[in-house]
């Protein structure tokens, strides 16, 4: 490869990125840790266009010591994940992945779609009260399993419960835009329109899930989103958001995580940033930086600084106690 094409923060030579490191004197988080400080892992909305390099720092939480437990809802994630395995010469035993398709509907479903859509105006279509097929659109339950229940479909492992992992542990879902398609589907199947009710019922099903994982979940999380891009009316000005159902719910979700960070590439090089002024972003554990290196062990390192803060101490007897 020519040596313009290569990112640059990668060592080639030893064909493995060059990251910060977590220092030796925090080591990686354990469940003893979240039982000594009763802190739960970091929540990160990880938000960026595609090929923005998201889904490849993922893997950098292992570097941090975690193990990974990924619910890919994007096709052709899992080859993201195996790549960046490779490249930052992990141990591929710390990652397991599920793979929750977004969108999965028959070719009979399809076809009845297609007619309706031939045959009926736009406000029929919209007025359609139980959506076209929607058992066979059960994508978003196929998700809620998932987090009842992880098995790794790469080698079968049963993680069990995602809320019952600890801090050694850190879950994504990849990515908030086959989230968005399951919960609309689940609300309208295979229409092709959903009037204003139908959206507001998907919206809040997502808020709901979201609200859990942030609010639940021990173990630390991170949801990736695409950025959807819209004209302010009131300052003339495009803004970005986080890629959510509707206009209404993306600047709700991002006050329930840690941090929020926008992923992009510049040239052949890729960074994180907590001060794109056209997004709203949030650094709790992160540095205010435009070029920050995409990797988890600073949020790790972080978090590990503050759980070793606020270890619960078992105080010594005094004389008293030791002589009854």
């Amino acid at each position: 490869m020519p040596d313009h094409d290569k990112p640059k923060y990668y060592n080639y030579e030893k064909d493995k990125p060059m990251v910060p490191s977590v220092p030796a004197s925090s080591p990686p988080p354990t469940q003893l840790d979240l039982q000594s400080s009763g802190m739960a892992g970091t929540k990160t909305l990880l938000t960026g266009p595609p090929g923005s390099g998201k889904t490849t720092s993922i893997i950098t939480a292992i570097m941090a010591g975690l193990n990974l437990a990924v619910i890919i809802t994007d096709p052709g994630g899992a080859e993201s994940l195996l790549d960046a395995v490779k490249m930052y010469d992990v141990d591929l035993d710390r990652l397991h992945y599920a793979y929750v398709a977004p969108a999965a509907a028959s070719w009979s479903a399809l076809r009845d779609m297609a007619g309706k859509i031939n045959m009926m105006s736009y406000k029929d279509l919209t007025e359609l009260k139980m959506g076209i097929a929607k058992g066979s659109h059960t994508q978003f339950l196929d998700l809620i399993d998932t987090c009842a229940n992880f098995v790794c479909q790469r080698t079968g492992r049963v993680v069990g419960p995602i809320d019952a992992l600890g801090t050694d542990w850190m879950v994504v879902v990849d990515s908030a835009s086959g989230l968005n398609i399951m919960a609309m589907e689940l609300m309208i199947g295979g229409k092709p329109a959903a009037h204003q009710g139908e959206w507001g019922v998907a919206m809040n099903a997502e808020e709901k899930l979201i609200m859990k994982w942030c609010a639940d979940l021990r173990c630390f999380f991170t949801l990736t989103a695409h950025v959807e891009k819209e004209m302010d009316e009131t300052i003339g000005k495009p803004i970005h958001g986080p890629g959510f159902l509707g206009r209404k719910l993306a600047p709700k979700l991002p006050r329930f995580f840690s941090d929020h960070v926008t992923a992009y590439r510049e040239g052949t090089a890729f960074f994180w940033s907590t001060v794109d002024s056209r997004m709203d972003l949030k650094a709790r554990n992160l540095p205010l930086n435009d070029k920050i290196t995409p990797s988890f062990e600073q949020i790790v390192a972080k978090w590990q600084q503050r759980a070793e803060q606020t270890k619960r101490t078992v105080p010594e007897p005094n004389q008293t106690e030791q002589n009854s």
